[in-house]
């Protein structure tokens, strides 16, 4: 049985943030696998090419962080969950959950889906 490191699927989390932070379609290039989907906070189900479109946007905020990370395996998958807080530049407030799953495909790990979900309920200056 392989054993997986729970630091390196956080690691690949915080490239994944500070990735989509940066725009940086290139890292999402080699870590999405060929048949990646996202369910968006709007709900809206984005296949690998969208996602990739929507990265390449610049992303306006003023802060992001990244609490209450969680890893879970079971065999060569891993499930990420986290909660991020959030600040525009506008001085707009918010929240969202995620789910990140990861399969070890080759060697290496890739994202294979992703679920964000808003959080509805005022959130605290982060």
């Amino acid at each position: 049985m392989t054993t997986h490191s729970a630091d390196e699927l956080r690691r690949l989390n915080d490239h994944y943030v500070r990735a989509y932070l940066a725009s940086d379609v290139d890292w999402f290039k080699r870590h999405l696998a060929a048949d990646f989907r996202c369910i968006l906070s709007s709900g809206a189900m984005v296949d690998r090419a969208a996602f990739l479109r929507n990265v390449a946007q610049p992303v306006a905020m003023t802060s992001f962080q990244i609490e209450d990370v969680t890893v879970q395996f079971e065999g060569d998958t891993a499930i990420v969950q986290a909660r991020t807080r959030y600040e525009t530049p506008d001085g707009r407030r918010g929240g969202s959950r995620y789910t990140d799953l990861w399969v070890l495909r080759d060697g290496r790990w890739q994202t294979m889906t992703a679920q964000i979900t808003a959080i509805a309920e005022p959130i605290d200056a982060p």
